[in-house]
């Protein structure tokens, strides 16, 4: 199963206790990844697939949830997870009063019957992530420069890697997400984009890991990436 399979899955929960549900775009949704309505209620979805990841759930996401909940007016907020809070974020939850809801045992058939939503060119963050960057895992990427990014560890987390400086780092796969679907939508991204919408100084290794994906091209001006179609 995939994150985004899992977001569905956390859905039909809700529509099988007569909610009707929606799932975000990929875009703009504020850390939002579905909403849950009935009559006056309207609830923030946040899905977390950490369960076979060494992520746990931070603080951080938790008030972001918070903030986005209100900003969409939502009556309430809950984090569906497989995974593990830190105790933190259990508490910040707790003060801001948002569920938990976890759903540890997922049926393995569950992703036969759960179709992912395609954009329109038939592509999907899941379907680039599964069969172009979590195959990086053990490879050194090199820039043109002659810098290198060893990629540790790939996975539905993030990347894992260390750079020519020696520096180990994590790259959230949040920002992967965003930028891939931004250039599926709009056809290309830079680096200043990347550096707005997130928050680590992590811009160009997330470019150099995307144009390992065959159908990704470099750019020079602007620096970044476009969409070969």
């Amino acid at each position: 199963m995939n994150p985004r399979q899992f977001e569905e899955f956390v859905c039909e929960h809700f529509r099988q206790q007569g909610y009707k549900t929606e799932l975000t775009t990929y875009s703009n949704d504020y850390g939002i990844d579905g909403f849950a309505i009935k009559g006056k209620q309207k609830i923030a979805i946040q899905s977390k697939m950490y369960g076979h990841t060494t992520r746990k759930i931070n603080r951080q996401m938790v008030m972001e949830l918070h903030g986005a909940k209100d900003f969409f007016d939502c009556t309430k907020a809950v984090i569906a997870t497989d995974g593990i809070f830190l105790q933190d974020a259990l508490v910040v939850a707790e003060k801001l009063k948002i569920e938990i809801l976890y759903l540890n045992e997922i049926p393995k058939s569950i992703s036969t019957s759960i179709t992912t939503t395609k954009n329109t060119n038939n592509k999907t963050f899941e379907q680039i992530w599964e069969n172009y960057i979590i195959p990086l895992q053990g490879k050194t990427l090199t820039r043109k420069s002659g810098e290198t990014n060893q990629i540790i560890k790939a996975d539905w987390s993030g990347i894992e890697r260390k750079t020519s400086n020696g520096n180990n780092g994590k790259i959230k796969i949040e920002i992967f997400k965003q930028a891939v679907n931004r250039l599926l939508t709009n056809g290309s991204i830079s680096r200043d984009y990347i550096n707005q919408n997130y928050v680590g100084r992590a811009s160009s290794g997330i470019i150099l890991v995307l144009s390992q994906v065959p159908f990704f091209e470099l750019t020079e001006k602007p620096t970044g990436l476009k969409y070969e179609k």
